[in-house]
C-alpha cells in the first residue's frame, strides 16, 4: 500500500546551522512520564523465556527525539516533532500502526543546548526506556550525544543534521537523515564549474563542521578546473549580521560568490550585496537555505536568481498529492500546528522509520530495525525528489539532489538530479 507523507526538505538542515528569526507555534510537549518498555516476559511455565526488548510491547513501539521546544527563537524548530507525530498517528489510526503495535514518540526539549541535550537524551534512554533515536537535531547538540548513543548501542535513526563525521566511516546504529555537507558543497562547486568557468570565488562560511564539510566539499566540485578561491571569509552559527564580509568578498574581486551558512547569513549577504554595496555578483548558498524564511529575509527582488540544491518538495506545491496528503495529515492530527517545511521534514522522516519497521517484521529489535534499514532500496518518499537508497557501507539516505533557485518569489527545482549515490546494487 502505498504511504503518503512528505517530502525531505533542505530547510531542515537550517535547524542546525543557525536559529531563526521566528517563534513556535503552539504548545509543543516535553519528554513525558516513563513508559514501561519490553515485550511481554513469558510466564514460568514458558521455555524459553522470551528477551525484553526496551520500549517495544505487544502494542507500542516507544521512540524519542531531542528538539528544541521552548525557548525563542529555537523553538521555531519544534513542528518538526509535530510533522513525525502527526504522521505515526495517521499510521497508527489507518494501519494500526505497525504489526499491532502503535507508535508514540517522545519529544525531549533541549533548548539547543548541548549540556541540555545530553541530560534529555539520557532520559529518554535510561529512564523512558525508548526503543530508538529519531531525528535527533542539531550539529552541536547531537556532537553531545551520538558517542553515547553509538555506545549504549542505541539505534539513533535519521538524523537532522548533515556532518560528515556522523556517518562516515559509517556506524551500525547511526543513519544520516539529511545530505551529508560535503555533498552540497560538491554540487555547489560543480555548478560554478559549469557555469562560471575560469572565475574567481569568494567563499562566506560557518566557522564550525559545518563550514568545513561544506567548503571541502565546494573544493572537490571544483577539481581539475580553473575556478579558484581567492576569498574564505567566515562567520558564527549565532551572529547573523555579515556586512563585513560580504564588504571584504567583493574588495577582495570575487566574481561568485558561495555562502555555506544558515538562511539568516545567507540572506544578510545577498541583501547587503544588492542594496548596500549595489553588487549583483551570482550567489550560490548551501542547500540548508531553501526555505521561505531566507527569501523573506533577503527579499524576493535581491534573492531573484540564487542558486542552490534540493532533495524534497516545497509546501506551497499544493498541486503535488503528497503535499496535498501532508497538509490533510496536519490538520487532521496535529490541528493547531499549520503546515510547513518543519512539519514536512518531520513527516518523511517519521515514513522513513515506519518503511524500517516494517522490514524489520514482527519479532523487533534493535539490531533488526539496523539491518532492515540497511535493506531500503529505491524507497520513494511520498514527495522526494529523488529515491532513498541504503547499505551496510551506506547510511545516507539522500545522496541524490536537483538544482534549484529562486525565480518570482520561490525556490524552482530545474535540470537533471545528480547522483552521488554509493549504494548501486
Amino acid at each position: 500500500m502505498k504511504r503518503f507523507g512528505c517530502a525531505p526538505m533542505m530547510v531542515i538542515a537550517a535547524l542546525m546551522a543557525v536559529p531563526l528569526l521566528l517563534t513556535a507555534c503552539g504548545e509543543k510537549e516535553e519528554a513525558e512520564a516513563p513508559t514501561p518498555a519490553g515485550t511481554a516476559v513469558a510466564s514460568p511455565e514458558a521455555s524459553p523465556a522470551v528477551e525484553e526488548v526496551p520500549g517495544v510491547t505487544d502494542t507500542e513501539i516507544l521512540l524519542g527525539s531531542h528538539l528544541p521546544l521552548s525557548q525563542t527563537p529555537v523553538a521555531a524548530f519544534a513542528p518538526v516533532g509535530d510533522g513525525m507525530r502527526a504522521y505515526f498517528d495517521y499510521i497508527n489510526d489507518v494501519e494500526g500502526g505497525v504489526y499491532g503495535r502503535k507508535i508514540k514518540v517522545l519529544v525531549g526539549d533541549d533548548h539547543y543546548n548541548p549540556p541540555d541535550t545530553v541530560e534529555v537524551v539520557r532520559k529518554l534512554v535510561e529512564q523512558d526506556k525508548v526503543f530508538a533515536i529519531i531525528s535527533g537535531l542539531g550539529d552541536e547538540t547531537h556532537n553531545a550525544v551520538w558517542k553515547y548513543l553509538e555506545e549504549q548501542g542505541i539505534p539513533d535513526m535519521f538524523l537532522a543534521t548533515g556532518v560528515h563525521k556522523f556517518t562516515e566511516p559509517p556506524a551500525k546504529t547511526r543513519f544520516g537523515g539529511i545530505p551529508d555537507y560535503q555533498i552540497e558543497g560538491r554540487m555547489l562547486g560543480a555548478y560554478v564549474v559549469q557555469n562560471y568557468d575560469g572565475k574567481k570565488i569568494g567563499v562566506l562560511r560557518e566557522n564550525n563542521e559545518y563550514g568545513v564539510d561544506g567548503l571541502a566539499g565546494v573544493n572537490m566540485g571544483l577539481e581539475g578546473s580553473n575556478v579558484e578561491i581567492i576569498a574564505d571569509e567566515k562567520c558564527e552559527a549565532m551572529t547573523g549580521d555579515v556586512t563585513a564580509q560580504t564588504q571584504r568578498l567583493k574588495n577582495a574581486g570575487a566574481e561568485v560568490v558561495v555562502s555555506v551558512a544558515g538562511p539568516v547569513q545567507s540572506a544578510n549577504l545577498v541583501r547587503t550585496a544588492r542594496e548596500v554595496l549595489a553588487w549583483d555578483v551570482p550567489i550560490l548558498v548551501s542547500g540548508v537555505d531553501v526555505s521561505g524564511i531566507f527569501i523573506d529575509l533577503a527579499g524576493a527582488e535581491n534573492a531573484e536568481g540564487v542558486v542552490s540544491v534540493v532533495f524534497g518538495h516545497q509546501v506551497y506545491e499544493t498541486d503535488h498529492p503528497g503535499i496535498q496528503k501532508h497538509i490533510e495529515i496536519i490538520e487532521k492530527y496535529a490541528p493547531n500546528i499549520e503546515p510547513s517545511n518543519f512539519t514536512l521534514y518531520g513527516s518523511v522522516i517519521a515514513e522513513l522509520m515506519v518503511e524500517a519497521l516494517e522490514r524489520a517484521g514482527p519479532d523487533l529489535t534493535r539490531e533488526g530495525l539496523v539491518e532492515a534499514a540497511e535493506t531500503i532500496r529505491d524507497f520513494q518518499c511520498s514527495t522526494c525528489l529523488t529515491p532513498v537508497n541504503m547499505s551496510p557501507t551506506d547510511h545516507r539516505p539522500f545522496e541524490i539532489e536537483v538544482y534549484n533557485r529562486v525565480e518570482g518569489g520561490k525556490w524552482v527545482a530545474f535540470g537533471e538530479p545528480v547522483d552521488f549515490e554509493t549504494t548501486k546494487e
